[in-house]
């Protein structure tokens, strides 16, 4: 049987915090739930851009759809994801954003 790489061991590692963070969200929803409340004021630019993150819009698809430009919008979600509400991810080539709970 071969060794393992270094790479192999990255992945395993990688999929198994994957797995605690799920668990760790499952378990703390309401607490969750209640932060996100504090952070995302309803009715704000954060908190339309925050649902439109859904792993499928680009900044630029976001900004056009609360008629904003991208700039401003990519603004917007550095601050999502400094507060931790939005990571980034790739899909297709493109960066596209996505709750993270």
């Amino acid at each position: 049987m071969p060794e393992e790489t270094e790479k192999d061991i990255l992945k395993k590692i990688q999929a198994l915090l994957e797995d605690q963070k799920s668990l760790f969200l499952i378990l703390n929803q309401d607490k969750l739930g209640e932060i996100k409340k504090k952070l995302l004021k309803p009715g704000t630019i954060e908190s339309q851009v925050y649902d439109l993150c859904d792993g499928v819009n680009t900044a630029q698809m976001i900004g056009g759809k609360i008629q904003k430009p991208p700039d401003y919008t990519s603004a917007v979600i550095g601050n999502l994801r400094r507060k931790g509400l939005v990571k980034t991810v790739e899909s297709a080539g493109n960066k596209v954003y996505e709750q993270t709970f």
